[in-house]
């Protein structure tokens, strides 16, 4: 995957809304930005995505200037809208921002799993229970 050129990072900057609502993150190394810890908008490559909720990417996609998202072929995220440089204009693409904002921040505020110990004690202890239930006799 691709990371966004300079160009789509400062077209991503200008386009997020200024909000108290929405925060500025990263995704798979991606700029985002996230409401209730839900991302709304952001760069894929040298695209921007934005959440608009499943029918409106349809009635979107349907007017040729934007599709829906797909990360990997066939794998679409059908909320989402991913838009080209050039597709639309900046007005357009603030709009939308502001539309993914609105839309992303009704949905469930997303808890963060936690995060999975990666040091030298957490990996023996598992390699040991692992040859413990190996030697271990069954019945």
């Amino acid at each position: 995957m691709k990371k966004p050129d300079a160009a789509t990072v400062a077209w991503y900057d200008d386009s997020v809304p200024v909000d108290p609502r929405a925060s500025k993150g990263q995704m798979f190394g991606h700029p985002c930005a996230f409401v209730n810890g839900n991302m709304f908008f952001g760069t894929f490559e040298n695209t921007l995505v934005a959440r608009v909720g499943p029918q409106r990417a349809v009635a979107l996609a349907a007017g040729g200037q934007v599709v829906v998202f797909e990360p990997m072929a066939g794998r679409a995220w059908k909320d989402y809208v991913q838009i080209a440089a050039g597709k639309l204009e900046n007005a357009e693409i603030k709009h939308l921002a502001r539309e993914a904002l609105d839309n992303t921040a009704k949905c469930q505020q997303r808890k963060r799993k936690p995060r999975l110990q990666k040091n030298s004690q957490t990996a023996a202890r598992s390699v040991s229970a692992y040859s413990d239930s190996l030697l271990a006799p069954s019945g």
